[in-house]
């Protein structure tokens, strides 16, 4: 019986690369957004809202009416956010974390009752390689990729006797339409975070259009919904952006945080 796969954030981007891919090596894939059904995919198309449980319920109501079965979910929807802490607008940053964080949270427990009545279910997040550190300019969207990788450890913690298996995927930069629809901090031309703070996010622009294809993750989450022993952390970037995470473990903390000032110039 083919896999029923529910992904968020699917209109656009990485999500639509997974469903695609996964639709077309057979499996049954529902994608999702806010205003998806209004696109045409070679996937299944569902209107839902990560910040609504109403919403929520209802497509996965929806999902279990068509297909009797739900198999794996891709927490995928997602939003960017760039600003100076001292500038982070609070109402953003909780836009943020609402769909980053709690978005997540509201889908895993809506559909943990069918896998756990199954005994057999995925439950994949996609996080970020900047889970693993606080980047300058970058600690809202740090701060939500790193609460999301801890709710995965405690998962796997909590479901194993159910048969439910989780991990994070983590990404460095990659080539999506993710610059465009980031949430970026207005600051006035004499604020004194600002000749740093638009040199960072030309940085952080740069890294995305020069990052690996998304063409490399539908293979990927392939691989780990036939798996039989799934890893925590799947961590897929260029070599630096890996090599980053290892150092910081092992370098004593003022080495590396001024090898994280000197290569943002700060």
């Amino acid at each position: 019986m083919s896999k029923v796969i529910l992904i968020t954030g699917a209109s656009s981007g990485l999500g639509e690369q997974i469903a695609t891919y996964l639709a077309g090596k057979g499996y049954q894939v529902y994608g999702t957004s806010r205003s998806i059904e209004r696109q045409t995919k070679p996937f299944k198309t569902l209107n839902m809202d990560v910040c609504d449980s109403t919403s929520i319920q209802n497509a996965l109501e929806r999902i279990l009416k068509e297909s009797g079965r739900l198999d794996v979910l891709i927490n995928n929807a997602g939003l960017g956010i760039a600003a100076p802490l001292e500038y982070l607008p609070i109402d953003e940053f909780q836009r943020v974390m609402d769909t980053n964080l709690m978005g997540s949270l509201r889908t895993i427990q809506a559909v943990l009752p069918t896998m756990r009545k199954q005994q057999k279910g995925y439950i994949i997040n996609i996080s970020s390689i900047a889970a693993e550190a606080g980047l300058p300019f970058r600690g809202g969207y740090s701060a939500s990729k790193s609460a999301l990788d801890r709710l995965t450890e405690t998962l796997r913690l909590e479901l194993t006797t159910y048969g439910v298996q989780v991990c994070s995927i983590q990404p460095g930069g990659v080539k999506t339409d993710i610059n465009k629809n980031r949430v970026k901090a207005k600051l006035a031309d004499d604020n004194i975070y600002k000749q740093d703070f638009d040199r960072t996010y030309q940085m952080i622009d740069e890294s995305v259009d020069q990052g690996i294809s998304a063409d490399v993750f539908g293979p990927l989450v392939g691989s780990i919904i036939e798996s039989p022993n799934v890893k925590r952390i799947y961590r897929i970037g260029k070599p630096l952006e890996k090599l980053s995470v290892l150092l910081k473990r092992i370098l004593p903390e003022s080495t590396y945080e001024r090898m994280i000032r000197n290569h943002y110039k700060l």
